[in-house]
């Protein structure tokens, strides 16, 4: 296995475990997070439901040989995630991959619809592919729940700092920009980044500039800068949109109260939530490397945001379940009458019920969860319709 750990030596600038861990990069900072996380409760509910067979102790014993994350994800990850897509899934499909080249690192800028699977398939994949692992760009907020944390720093979790004053969060920034960037620099890791700062609520995947700014901030935010990062959007789709109850309720909370705060245990339970509940089709869709070198000379951010946007937009999978919402919204075309659209507004219906006991309005829930379906097919329309008027004007 090829060594990937660190010269600390040579990155005081970019060490992001200095004062607090921030990452692993070791096969001691690996050891500490590995025994932190089998002692959580996260970690007793996933061994009993992914290795129903094995003792805890078994499954720990057979840890104690790893040195990195890259065996803990191989050989415990991999076969976890594995029978989680056997059993709440109708498969897994991916497209893309195999277009990128083998022997380079790419910053894979993702749409994020599920807090541990999105990240996880990518890593996971490029593993399986002969790629290695990727880090995975975490933020703060999920760092403060036991188990929860230590899962994400073994899925090779880089913590990006959200909250506290703001001069931090911006040291902080400036650090992990560097960090990644060095990475891609020395073909140490690619890179797993949502393209913005928590998952989609509302179904409507778009990329927030701060995450370009962020990036930015190891250069001098020059096309040149941005190009040497290799990026690569990506796109996860779920027939059956991961969480979405729970997403909904944040969505109307927030559009009634102005914010949401979220309960104690409340990541931990989206997480089980997740992982079991019935998925539907997954599709993995891997986009191109983004080239500058034909991108007008305006505000480089904006561009490199446009055009991940528009990436993922097109290289969505949209499914029926999409497909139906949109119709039911916009009063469109779609075949209403079969059995598929009908279990789908069944599920629908039940989900709206839910809502409705939590004291949501009926009619503003319904309209959230279409909508939540709906809105990759608007993206999609909207992108198929710019694109074939920038070829009418001779820009592509």
């Amino acid at each position: 296995m090829q060594a990937r750990h660190l010269n600390a030596a040579n990155l005081s600038a970019t060490n992001l475990n200095a004062t607090t861990q921030r990452t692993v990069d070791s096969p001691v900072e690996f050891a500490d997070s590995r025994e932190r996380f089998f002692a959580s409760p996260l970690a007793n509910t996933i061994l009993r439901w992914c290795f129903p067979g094995l003792s805890r102790q078994a499954v720990i014993e057979q840890t104690n040989a790893f040195r990195g994350t890259e065996d803990f994800q191989f050989a415990y990850v991999n076969p976890m995630l594995q029978r989680i897509l056997r059993e709440t899934s109708q498969g897994l499909s991916i497209s893309g991959l195999d277009r990128l080249p083998i022997d380079r690192k790419f910053l894979f800028i993702s749409n994020h619809r599920c807090i541990v699977m999105d990240a996880a398939l990518v890593s996971l994949n490029l593993l399986a592919s002969g790629r290695g692992t990727c880090k995975v760009c975490v933020g703060d907020n999920l760092m403060t729940t036991p188990g929860v944390s230590e899962l994400m720093l073994l899925l090779n979790g880089v913590v990006i700092k959200r909250n506290g004053a703001r001069r931090d969060v911006y040291a902080n920034a400036r650090q992990v920009a560097a960090y990644l960037a060095r990475q891609i620099d020395e073909q140490r890791y690619s890179i797993w980044l949502s393209q913005s700062p928590g998952r989609t609520k509302d179904g409507n995947d778009h990329t927030d500039p701060a995450i370009i700014k962020m990036l930015g901030l190891a250069g001098a935010r020059t096309y040149t800068d941005f190009e040497k990062l290799h990026i690569v959007p990506v796109a996860a789709s779920y027939e059956f949109e991961p969480c979405a109850i729970q997403k909904v309720r944040e969505t109307l909370l927030r559009r009634t109260c102005g914010e949401y705060n979220k309960s104690a245990g409340e990541d931990v339970a989206q997480i089980r939530e997740s992982l079991i509940a019935d998925k539907g089709h997954v599709h993995l869709a891997f986009g191109e490397e983004i080239r500058l070198d034909d991108a007008p000379d305006a505000d480089v951010v904006q561009e490199v945001t446009d055009r991940i946007d528009a990436q993922i937009w097109n290289i969505y999978r949209v499914w029926d379940s999409n497909h139906i919402a949109h119709s039911l919204l916009t009063r469109g075309n779609w075949d209403l009458g079969t059995p598929y659209a009908q279990t789908f507004m069944d599920l629908i219906a039940s989900q709206v019920a839910e809502l409705t006991n939590m004291g949501l309005p009926s009619t503003a829930a319904r309209e959230a969860l279409l909508q939540l379906y709906a809105q990759p097919v608007f993206n999609a329309l909207g992108a198929a319709a710019s694109h074939s008027y920038s070829r009418s004007q001779g820009k592509a």
